[in-house]
């Protein structure tokens, strides 16, 4: 059992590993093979994208991005639950079901027909156009999530809220939302290291002003070489945010996902 633990933590920590320590290493040393274990660090990479190139903006752009569409998933997804939750028949149940069918397909099967809506409509380069692809293809998952969520509140206390004078959406509110605690902490980490890694898509419908740091960083590669120093100090910058929201947010994560697929 150790032995099969230690093999998984190596699978997952030693690329780790490398991008950390080939983002200290000279250029040339990240070049050598085999690599060095004992090196002398460097801050070289780290000064060059944090004051010659547009890191700050990428950056900027990315919390823009996952921001607005972590928001925008759980909002809708969350009420699109709530709506199901509505139904008296198993109609809800069905549907949350059905939902998790456009996972299933591949995301690159729709990025040209999505390229060309949004060229129509003039949103190409925009934020709006990575939040609303984001969104729908987060929605249907954290839809399934929040219903599984909510078809264990009991029907008696949406019941007796309306009796009182609540409107419906005055129990989504203060009712609903409230008890959604550990399934909303799920959506965000999940939805948030989805958006925060999203890079094909992010390609295509940004441009210079809104690249995100997916691209950014794709930028250092080049048809020829590759800037291996520069890529490694940003991608561990850029892994920086999402760990330290896993780490504070992992409790809920695993019951959030293991409470929501037992009550689906």
């Amino acid at each position: 059992m150790y032995f099969l633990l230690f093999c998984f933590m190596a699978w997952t920590l030693v690329p780790v590993y490398i991008v950390i320590s080939n983002s200290f290493r000279p250029t040339l040393e990240i070049k050598q093979m085999p690599p060095k274990l004992f090196f002398k660090p460097i801050f070289t990479h780290y000064e060059r994208i944090l004051t010659l190139d547009r890191f700050a903006v990428y950056f900027r752009n990315s919390v823009i991005i996952s921001v607005a569409t972590t928001f925008v998933t759980i909002l809708f997804g969350s009420m699109a639950a709530y709506g199901l939750k509505l139904f008296r028949s198993n109609i809800g149940k069905r549907i949350s079901n059905v939902l998790l069918l456009g996972k299933m397909v591949p995301s690159i099967t729709i990025l040209i027909p999505l390229f060309m809506i949004m060229n129509r409509v003039r949103l190409t380069g925009t934020y709006l156009a990575p939040v609303l692809t984001l969104s729908c293809l987060s929605l249907p998952f954290v839809t399934w999530l929040m219903t599984g969520f909510i078809a264990d509140i009991p029907t008696e206390l949406i019941e007796s809220a309306s009796m009182v004078g609540c409107s419906r959406l005055k129990i989504f509110g203060v009712i609903i939302m409230p008890l959604l605690k550990p399934a909303v902490a799920s959506a965000i980490i999940l939805v948030m290291q989805s958006s925060w890694n999203e890079l094909i898509f992010s390609l295509q419908l940004t441009n210079l002003s809104t690249y995100p740091l997916t691209v950014g960083i794709a930028r250092y590669v080049g048809a020829v070489s590759v800037d291996w120093g520069k890529c490694s100090a940003a991608a561990t910058i850029t892994m920086v945010p999402i760990i330290i929201i896993g780490f504070f947010m992992q409790k809920y994560l695993v019951s959030g996902m293991t409470s929501g697929a037992v009550k689906g």
